[in-house]
């Protein structure tokens, strides 16, 4: 893929993207909530109005996090919904937890949405700002494609070397400019997974580049070689790959203040 094609066949950005970071002017927080909901078959139309209201409400009520919605445009599941907010350390979680029952945020989703939902799922996603460029305020989408790999039991330390060593080799080296962005992230929860993200303003921006990201690290390695070694190191920590594209739906996202 165009922003950060890291093995030589495998499509390379799931989050949060410029929205991710927005607003931040010191390093983010490294972790964001994420919920996927599917709706009930037939009830989609029900399900997005219901959403709307509710958002509705956590910005009437001041809610602390700033919730964002994203649908899958390409990948193998279409009928799912994703909803974010970032970024926060483990010790904010109890904090909102409180103000969510102060406020009665769960409440009033569990009365208003939940009975449109067919089954839903919650995540911690831990985000690598270190190795990752993602600068504030660059990447606003509204398309989001995210590769994510399923990771082996027991692989050992070998890919997350060859992950941070390519990632450096990128940084250091110009990949990372203002059309090259990627975000390094992982679920904690559910199956384990490695993720990165890429933004796209448009379906154009998803062609591939005239040099792909293995011709760049062959070229800054010197060895063709090398770089298949490294690629191979990298790749021998998964058992496989998905990939998806999802585009932000602002009209489902918490409405943006009007200060």
């Amino acid at each position: 893929m165009r922003k950060f094609s890291l093995l030589a066949g495998i499509a390379v950005l799931l989050l949060p993207f410029g929205l991710l970071a927005e607003d931040h002017e010191e390093a983010p927080g490294s972790l964001t909530d994420v919920w996927l909901m599917v709706p009930k078959k037939g009830m989609e139309t029900e399900f997005e109005t219901a959403v709307k209201a509710h958002m509705a409400f956590r910005a009437e009520a001041e809610d602390s996090r700033n919730w964002l919605a994203f649908m899958p445009v390409i990948g193998h599941n279409l009928s799912v919904y994703q909803f974010r907010a970032c970024c926060f350390e483990w010790a904010d979680q109890d904090a909102y937890n409180a103000e969510n029952q102060e406020k009665g945020l769960g409440a009033n989703y569990n009365e208003n949405v939940w009975q449109y939902v067919d089954h839903a799922h919650h995540y911690i996603e831990y985000m690598d700002w270190e190795n990752s460029h993602w600068p504030d305020g660059e990447s606003d989408g509204p398309y989001f494609g995210v590769t994510a790999w399923k990771m082996k039991p027991n692989q050992g330390s070998g890919p997350r070397e060859a992950r941070l060593k390519l990632s450096q080799m990128a940084l250091e080296n110009g990949w990372g400019d203002a059309d090259n962005q990627w975000l390094w992230h992982w679920r904690i929860g559910g199956p384990n997974e490695l993720r990165i993200v890429s933004a796209f303003d448009n379906y154009a921006e998803m062609a591939p580049p005239e040099q792909s990201f293995f011709e760049f690290i062959t070229e800054h390695m010197g060895s063709e070689e090398e770089a298949s070694a490294l690629f191979d190191q990298f790749g021998s920590g998964f058992a496989g790959s998905d990939y998806t594209v999802w585009v932000h739906r602002e009209d489902l996202s918490t409405p943006a203040s009007e200060e």
